[in-house]
C-alpha cells in the first residue's frame, strides 16, 4: 500500500521532463537520513534532511503546485499553506531555501517569484505530494459505501506453538505487554522487577505508582499477582495503562475485528490515494501541528482506521484497537524524540499499515500467552489525576510506592502526546490541553502559568534557593524567554506537595523509591536525588538512600547526569 512520502510517484508536466534531462533520481534517498544531498551552486552540498518545517511544506507547495497544475504557486497561496501572515517571514523562508540550494528566489512580486534549481529535481519523487494540493475532502461513511463488501482474510498470524511461559523471562527479557507501548523516559521492567523482589512484595500488598507514565510499575505488579493503584495526569497515560492492564478480553473476537479493519483499510487504500478524508479529531488539531506529524497520505489512513475502529461494540477489544491505531501512528509519523520534539520529514519509517498490524499482532501473542498461564494477577485500579491530590486513596493502605516523576529537563510533555491527545479524543482545543498543563508537576518552563504557587513549600531549603540564585545570575542578560528559576521552585515545590501526600496514604514501615534524574543548566547542576531526600527527611521518612541507577549524556556539555533511585520508609 503506498504511503505519503514513501510512494513513488509518477512525474508529468514541467517538473517530470526536467527530471528525464538530469541525473537519474536516486531510489531510496528519501528513507537514507543524512544522505539525502542537493548540490549548490557553487559545488556545495546541503542536505535535505535540514529543511525546517516551513521550509519542508514551502517546498513540498512549489513543487506539487506545478506537477500537478504545471505552474508556480503564487505568493499568498504559499503563505496560507506554511501559516505566515507577512510578505516578511515568507521571503526569510524562500531565501532560506535559495540558500540551500533549492530553489532560485527572484522576488514576493515578480512572476514567477521562485524556480526549482536543477539539482532540486532530481528530488521531486520525494517532494511531490499530489494530496497536498486536493480539495476533495469525504466522509469515511462515502468511502465505506464505495469500497462495498470486504472480502474476509486473516493477517493477524501468530505463532502459538512455542511459548515461553516463565515469568522472569517474559517480564524482562521479552517485555510482554510492556512492549505494546512506551513513552518518554520509561524506566525498563527489569528494574520494577527487581525492586519487588529485593522488598520481598508479594500478592496481599498494595502498590501505588503516583506518576503511572505506560504503566511499567503496573503492568509488572498485575503479572506477580500484586494488585496497584496507578495516578497520571495526562490523559493519555492513563489510557495506555488502563489498556495494558485490562486481559480479560475475547482473543477470537479481537482477531476478528483486527482482520476486518486491516481487509478495509487494504481495499479503500485505492480511493485514498485520491481524495482527504475527514474525520473530527483532525480538525480539531492546529492544521500546521497535524502536518507536523503525519503527511496527507498516512492522515487519510490514520482517520480511516479511527473511524472504523468506532464501529467495534466490545469497548475493551475497541480500546485494544485504539492503542494500535494511536502507536502505529507515532511510529508512521515524521517525528522522532530526541528527547524533545523533532520534525523528521525524511526519516525512515514503516507504513502506518504494517505498523498497525504489527501491533494487533503483539497485543494478541501477549493476551494468548498471558492466558496461557495458570494464575491469578493482580487488581489494577487507574486515575486520570493530578499526583498532588490523592485523598482519594485510603489513608495508611499503600505498602509499596515505585515511581518516577518528571524530571526537571524542561521538556512539556502534552507536546509529546498532542497526536494521541487528539485522536483519543481528550482534547479539542488548545485550551483544554492548558487545563492538562496546569495540573501536570512544572518539569517544564512551558507548564509555569500565572496561578503556579508551589515554590512557596520550599523556601525553607538552603540548597534549592542556591540553586535558584545560582540560575538567576546565569539568565540575568535574558530579557526574555524560559524562566529556569522559577520553573526549578515550583518543579521541588510540586514534589514536596506529593512527598506530603504520599506519607498519608502509606502504612507505617511502607517503602517508597522515586527515580529521578539530574539536569544542568548554564552548566549548574540540579541534583534532583539529593533535593528529593532532603525533603523526604524533612517530612520525616527514615532509612533515606540515594543509589546511582544509570548514567545519561547531555549533548550540549560533557557534564554526565545520574538517575538515582531515592528510597525512603515512613
Amino acid at each position: 500500500m503506498a504511503q505519503a512520502g514513501g510512494e513513488r510517484v509518477h512525474l508529468k508536466g514541467e517538473v517530470g521532463s526536467m527530471l528525464t534531462k538530469s541525473q537519474p533520481n536516486p531510489t531510496g534517498c528519501l528513507f537514507q537520513q543524512g544522505k539525502e544531498e542537493v548540490t549548490k551552486e557553487g559545488g556545495k552540498k546541503v542536505k535535505i534532511n535540514k529543511l525546517t518545517f516551513r521550509q519542508y511544506m514551502a517546498l513540498v507547495y512549489i513543487f506539487s503546485k506545478l506537477n500537478t497544475k504545471g505552474e508556480y504557486p503564487k505568493k499568498e497561496e504559499i503563505k496560507r499553506v506554511i501559516g505566515f501572515s507577512s510578505d516578511r517571514m515568507l521571503q526569510i523562508t524562500l531565501k532560506a531555501l535559495e540558500e540551500k540550494g533549492f530553489i532560485i528566489f527572484h522576488g514576493l512580486n515578480c512572476n514567477p517569484m521562485v524556480e526549482i534549481t536543477e539539482e532540486a529535481k532530481k528530488y521531486s519523487s520525494v517532494l511531490v505530494d499530489k494530496l497536498f494540493l486536493t480539495n476533495r475532502y469525504v466522509k469515511y461513511d462515502d468511502i465505506k459505501d464505495k469500497i462495498g463488501t470486504i472480502p474476509k482474510k486473516s493477517y493477524i498470524k501468530v505463532a502459538t506453538s512455542f511459548l515461553e511461559l516463565d515469568l522472569d523471562y517474559l517480564n524482562n527479557s521479552k517485555k510482554i505487554v510492556h512492549r505494546w507501548c512506551d513513552l518518554l523516559e520509561d524506566f525498563p521492567p527489569s528494574l520494577v522487577w527487581s525492586k519487588f523482589k529485593e522488598y520481598k512484595l508479594a500478592p496481599g500488598h498494595i502498590v501505588l505508582d503516583p506518576f503511572a507514565g505506560s504503566g511499567t510499575t503496573l503492568v509488572t505488579a498485575k503479572l506477580l499477582g500484586i494488585d496497584a493503584i496507578g495516578i497520571d495526569v495526562n490523559p493519555v497515560a492513563s489510557f495506555i495503562s488502563e489498556v495494558k492492564t485490562t486481559w480479560d478480553v475475547d482473543l477470537q473476537m479481537f482477531k476478528k475485528e483486527a482482520d476486518a479493519i486491516i481487509s478495509a483499510l487494504i481495499k479503500a487504500s485505492g480511493i485514498l490515494d485520491e481524495v482527504r478524508i475527514t474525520t473530527k479529531a483532525f480538525e480539531n488539531m492546529d492544521t500546521m501541528e497535524l502536518y507536523q506529524w503525519l503527511k496527507p497520505r498516512t492522515q487519510n489512513d490514520v482517520a480511516f482506521t479511527k473511524e472504523r475502529i468506532n464501529e467495534v461494540k466490545d469497548e475493551r477489544i475497541k480500546k485494544l484497537l485504539l492503542l494500535a491505531l494511536i502507536v502505529a501512528a507515532r511510529e508512521a509519523s515524521n517525528v522522532s524524540f530526541c528527547p524533545g520534539t523533532t520534525f523528521y520529514p525524511f526519516r525512515k519509517r514503516p507504513s502506518f499499515l504494517d505498523a498497525f498490524r504489527n501491533k494487533c499482532e503483539e497485543i494478541y501473542e501477549d493476551l494468548f500467552t498471558l492466558a496461557k498461564i495458570d494464575k491469578d494477577y493482580g487488581e489494577i485500579t487507574i486515575f486520570n489525576a493530578d499526583s498532588r491530590d490523592i485523598s482519594y486513596i485510603e489513608p495508611n493502605s499503600v505498602d509499596f510506592i515505585l515511581t518516577s516523576p518528571p524530571y526537571p529537563n524542561d521538556l512539556e510533555y502534552t507536546r509529546q502526546t498532542r497526536l494521541e491527545l487528539y485522536l483519543l479524543d481528550f482534547v479539542k482545543n488548545m485550551e483544554d490541553i492548558k487545563k492538562i498543563k496546569m495540573k501536570m508537576v512544572k518539569g517544564s518552563t512551558k507548564l509555569i502559568y500565572k496561578d503556579s504557587c508551589s515554590a512557596k513549600y520550599i523556601k525553607k531549603f538552603d540548597s534549592i534557593q542556591k540553586i535558584v540564585e545560582k540560575l538567576k545570575r546565569a539568565f540575568s542578560d535574558k530579557k526574555w524567554g524560559w524562566d529556569y528559576p522559577r520553573m526549578v521552585e515550583e518543579y521541588f515545590g510540586d514534589l514536596y506537595i506529593v512527598l506530603e501526600n504520599i506519607r498519608e496514604v502509606m502504612r507505617e514501615g511502607g517503602y517508597a523509591l522515586f527515580v529521578v534524574g539530574q539536569q544542568t543548566y548554564k552548566k549548574i547542576l540540579i541534583p534532583t536525588g539529593l533535593i528529593l531526600a532532603e525533603m523526604a527527611k524533612d517530612l520525616g521518612f527514615q532509612d533515606i538512600t540515594v543509589e546511582t541507577f544509570r548514567t545519561r549524556r547531555n549533548t550540549l556539555h560533557d557534564i554526565p547526569l545520574k538517575e538515582e533511585i531515592v528510597a525512603f520508609r515512613k
